[in-house]
């Protein structure tokens, strides 16, 4: 999941980026506008967290352009400005959401989430599944996976923190009718790891395997 962070504020710039990247995400950041506008045209972006104030081309100016463009992004403004005009003139011209200055960055985080849900992408750390294109993505990269890799990371991301049984894993993905080795399922995990990082799938020995949520 990729976020781009428009705020003229170096210190709010670094703060938020320092959460942001704990959460997984990836992270750039521009200062004003107009530097939004031409990273956004040629760099892939699922969320801009946009700032209201700020020199050159402000976050309402910016706003207008980017729905003008016709640029596939979320935004969630950010704002000093308490007026619920000014609210409703952001959702007006295209925001997805808004949220007032000073605020609490669980708030925030709770917010970026909700828009991720609202494209029912999956993710864990740096890796994001769109179950509607069926890309997975690792960092900036795309992840080739065949149907059965893709659906058991699917399903671990679905079971985040969750032990899976190999037999669970085995049903879910190859059918209760399956006639083949139940070490199936371990090697179509082996391959998944070598694709996506060995860190993320845990084997829990003599119960299953599990995905958890790094916390770096």
């Amino acid at each position: 999941m990729n976020i781009l962070i428009v705020e003229d504020d170096s210190d709010m710039q670094k703060i938020l980026k320092l959460y942001l990247q704990r959460e997984g995400y990836q992270i750039n950041s521009v200062s004003n506008g107009r530097d939004a506008i031409d990273f956004l045209i040629v760099n892939a972006v699922d969320i801009v967290l946009l700032d209201w104030m700020m020199p050159i081309k402000n976050g309402m100016e910016t706003l207008k352009e980017i729905r003008q463009l016709n640029i596939p992004v979320k935004i969630l403004m950010l704002t000093a400005k308490g007026e619920n005009v000014d609210e409703a003139a952001g959702l007006t011209f295209g925001a997805d959401d808004y949220l007032r200055k000073p605020f609490d960055i669980q708030i925030l985080l709770l917010r970026i989430k909700k828009l991720c849900n609202s494209e029912n992408l999956l993710r864990c750390n740096d890796i994001v599944l769109n179950p509607v294109t069926m890309e997975v993505m690792k960092g900036q990269d795309k992840v080739k996976l065949t149907k059965n890799e893709y659906e058991l990371l699917k399903y671990f991301l679905a079971n985040q923190n969750m032990i899976l049984t190999r037999e669970q894993l085995l049903n879910h993905i190859w059918g209760m009718d399956f006639e083949g080795d139940i070490r199936t399922v371990d090697t179509n995990i082996r391959r998944l790891r070598q694709k996506i990082g060995e860190e993320y799938i845990q084997t829990r020995i003599g119960m299953g395997y599990i995905m958890e949520k790094r916390h770096d």
